[in-house]
């Protein structure tokens, strides 16, 4: 099984190259990569190629991504989970929904009497649990700095919390 899932892995990451050019938008995008040693950034790559092979961007009215965005947020969601290991800290989902812009959310909460609270929010990402990831561009954009609110890493956290059902 090993063999067959690293074999895998090298034909995804054969048919999807990411050149120098990409590689350093995206590292140019995001200061928060600085530092990162030569096989550190290597791993990080690979593993943001492989991410897009296994999640579906689903851009709705008015978001057009390009390659380099794809790349962008990739990396952003592997940087919480790159030292550790493969062990499928992504799994229960496979869709990635992007808003043009934050998004009207309705929410509920029942407090400490039972009585159950409803209201709309307004958002710029969310994780479901056995849902999709949602997120706004705007805040995918404005994330990759040291002291930016990096909404993906942010959301991508969420779904690492949520593999225990609760």
């Amino acid at each position: 099984m090993w063999i067959l899932r690293k074999w895998r892995r090298r034909r995804i990451l054969a048919h999807n190259p990411v050149s120098a050019q990409s590689w350093a938008e995206v590292r140019r995008r995001l200061p928060i990569t600085d530092g990162l040693n030569a096989p550190d950034e290597q791993c990080l790559q690979e593993r943001a190629v492989l991410f897009l092979h296994e999640k579906h961007l689903t851009e709705l009215d008015g978001v057009k991504l390009c390659d380099v965005d794809r790349l962008t947020l990739a990396t952003l969601a592997q940087l919480p989970i790159l030292h550790l290991g493969e062990l499928g800290w992504y799994r229960g989902f496979h869709e990635i929904i992007l808003y043009p812009d934050d998004f009207i959310s309705p929410q509920s909460a029942r407090d400490a009497s039972g009585v159950v609270h409803q209201w709309s929010g307004e958002h710029s990402g969310e994780a479901w649990l056995q849902g999709p990831v949602i997120l706004a561009c705007s805040g995918i954009r404005s994330s990759g700095a040291w002291n930016a609110y990096n909404l993906v890493i942010h959301e991508m956290a969420h779904k690492i919390d949520m593999l225990n059902g609760a």
